[in-house]
């Protein structure tokens, strides 16, 4: 069992790198199972149940499957099942696998419709593609005979409380590799309907494979073992997923957050990591009130710039006398670039003109910078060229300088 792959192998190693090492190559064991997990399982094991009497020609009532779901859970149950959602209870989820299983009851009694030939099923097959195959490992919810139609199905239960589109159906690919693995045993397999039992919703949800399309499939899975069994760095992944993994104890993301949970407030205060974080943030809270100040210090300075300016056009002066210091006020006219935005036309135009005339090197992109440095250099006869593509604007600068 070591080196089978499985499809919750696969999706672990997508969803995040350092649980997949965690779980399958530092073979890391957790006590901890979440309450999602837990009613799921106690809602399989029930279907289960009901279908090996079904499988038998026995119909049990609706009620036998809700007393054996009671059973099931309060055997099971114990505190130290990890419930992330505490706005809700223990027995919110029990109630909603409780809903689950009636609803289903309700919508595929009296359960002749197929032949049941497998319920809970390991499985075990192999995935190839170019002379190359994997063992491959699954459980499969149930497997059904259409003595009708002639054909297989296979059915999977969901709990979660996400729907799956039709369009994330016909790309999954966990049943399809059940599909596979059928097919070993029975040829006729090639032709099977798909089947995810979405509870919470009472919807099912159905799609199937071609030959071609099982085929790509297992070319697709060889390649992302052949990825996984190449694989070094191993990083953690932050998602929402993140909650719900087992191993946020030992996660770098997670380790110091949860060893923090559980301190009391006194000794929380304490610890080195708290104070570090709490010194850095009275600093980056006094950074933010200083960048603040500069903001309202640039905004009166702005002003003061234009008061300038219009004493300067008034007066005629260029300098501006003061007790330590002189404000210098320069007015002209400059050709500048227009910004891609200002003018997207233009921008492009004088960009296609620099590259031709071989220039565009030299300035690197268009801009004013280039143009002020630039243009004191170049021909008169380019310039003439381009200065139809420039905006003609008036600067006004204040400077501030020592009167030495």
């Amino acid at each position: 069992m070591a080196n089978f792959y499985s499809f919750s192998k696969i999706e672990s190693f997508n969803q995040c790198r350092l649980q997949f090492k965690y779980r399958y190559i530092d073979r890391i064991t957790t006590e901890i199972e979440t309450i999602e997990a837990f009613m799921g399982s106690r809602v399989h094991d029930a279907l289960k149940e009901f279908y090996d009497f079904v499988k038998n020609n026995v119909i049990q009532s609706k009620e036998w499957i809700i007393s054996r779901y009671d059973d099931l859970w309060n055997k099971n149950y114990n505190d130290s099942i990890k419930i992330v959602k505490k706005e809700f209870s223990p027995e919110d989820y029990y109630e909603k696998g409780k809903k689950c299983l009636s609803d289903y009851y309700d919508e595929y009694e009296p359960f002749g419709q197929t032949k049941i030939v497998k319920t809970e099923e390991p499985i075990r097959f192999h995935i190839k593609h170019n002379n190359e195959e994997f063992p491959f490992y699954g459980i499969l919810d149930r497997l059904d005979w259409n003595d009708e139609q002639k054909i297989f199905e296979v059915h999977d239960y969901k709990t979660s409380a996400t729907l799956m589109t039709q369009e994330s159906a016909d790309q999954d690919y966990q049943l399809a590799l059940y599909q596979l693995a059928i097919m070993s045993k029975w040829p006729e397999a090639e032709k099977a309907r798909l089947i995810w039992h979405f509870l919470l919703f009472n919807k099912q949800i159905e799609s199937s494979r071609t030959k071609q399309q099982l085929t790509e499939l297992q070319e697709i899975v060889v390649d992302k073992i052949k990825e996984i069994e190449a694989c070094s760095d191993f990083p953690p992944c932050k998602s929402a997923l993140c909650n719900w993994c087992d191993f946020q104890e030992i996660c770098p993301l997670w380790k110091h957050p949860k060893k923090m949970e559980k301190l009391e407030v006194n000794e929380y205060r304490k610890d080195p990591g708290v104070k570090l974080v709490s010194k850095y943030t009275e600093l980056e809270e006094e950074k933010s009130e200083l960048k603040k100040r500069i903001f309202d210090i640039e905004a009166e300075q702005s002003k003061i710039q234009e008061a300038a300016v219009e004493l300067a056009e008034r007066e005629q002066i260029q300098v501006i006398d003061g007790p330590d210091k002189r404000l210098v006020v320069t007015i002209k006219k400059e050709l500048r670039a227009p910004t891609r935005k200002e003018n997207p036309e233009n921008w492009e135009k004088l960009r296609s003109i620099l590259v031709k005339e071989h220039k565009y090197e030299e300035v690197s992109t268009v801009n004013n910078n280039m143009l002020s440095v630039k243009m004191k250099n170049w021909p008169k006869e380019f310039i003439d060229k381009i200065k139809t593509l420039l905006i003609d604007k008036e600067i006004k600068r204040v400077d501030l300088r020592s009167k030495n």
